[in-house]
């Protein structure tokens, strides 16, 4: 994208986010929350949501022309795992308009973001349609989502954060669409490149403890082939990539064998 420029983008992203940490350490005790502070995971959450508070609207418009069309795919019964704050909810607001969408579960772990969820979809029109879920996937049918039932799911910069649980993770996801179902990715993955690798190992000693658990070096395309019997994939790197990027892409879809 940036050329050699693209080399600074991850390690930029990492100072950004340690600087994010100061203040997320102070806004708790004062929105009376001092408590989350003796738990580390209560305090990456909150973390993670003041960078993407910045973040997730500031990068937009850098992978817009690539997720846009993607996601505009989207039809019938959703699932939109891990959608943070949902700043993608204006553009599944437009397929829903069509008549493309009935209904989109928006699994999403972390409290932080349940209101920006429901503040987004209420913005975008999407009260009705856009039904916010607090829960991780292992616990979809505890709450009424029937496996089989769901038509797309879409993983949108996600399944890097996963832990060690991806394979497991894309395993429930798949059992979850009916057969004919759609899987519609984008995904930053593991570089393509072996010198390029050599720099994500590097910088994934700090990474994923800063970004909440997310991975350099996931090999997803991998794991989405390896989750159930595909009838179609059409996953590919994502054409903006250049020789020296450090987050790579792969984006596309798979349709679930009948």
């Amino acid at each position: 994208m940036f050329g050699p420029l693209d080399l600074l983008v991850p390690p930029l992203l990492l100072f950004c986010t340690v600087l994010t940490l100061p203040f997320t350490l102070l806004i708790l005790p004062v929105t009376g929350r001092a408590g989350d502070l003796t738990s580390i995971a209560k305090v990456r959450n909150a973390w993670f949501k003041h960078l993407w508070a910045w973040f997730g609207p500031g990068s937009k418009p850098i992978f817009a022309p690539r997720v846009q069309p993607i996601v505009s795919q989207a039809k019938g019964v959703c699932i939109d795992v891990g959608p943070a704050s949902g700043i993608w909810l204006k553009e599944l607001s437009e397929v829903v308009k069509k008549g493309g969408i009935t209904k989109i579960y928006g699994v999403e772990p972390n409290p932080n973001f349940q209101a920006d969820l429901k503040r987004n979809a209420a913005k975008y029109g999407l009260e009705k349609v856009y039904q916010p879920v607090q829960a991780y996937v292992q616990d979809l049918e505890k709450l009424g989502i029937a496996k089989g039932s769901i038509d797309t799911i879409m993983t949108v910069h996600v399944l890097c954060s996963v832990g060690d649980h991806s394979d497991q993770i894309c395993k429930d996801l798949y059992h979850y669409l009916k057969p004919g179902g759609q899987w519609l990715v984008y995904e930053h993955v593991v570089a393509r490149f072996a010198v390029m690798r050599v720099w994500q190992k590097l910088l994934n000693l700090t990474w994923p403890i800063v970004l909440d658990h997310c991975e350099l070096l996931r090999d997803t395309e991998s794991v989405l082939r390896n989750a159930g019997e595909w009838a179609a994939v059409d996953l590919r790197p994502s054409p903006g990539d250049g020789w020296f990027q450090g987050l790579p892409h792969v984006e596309g879809k798979l349709i679930k064998a009948a």
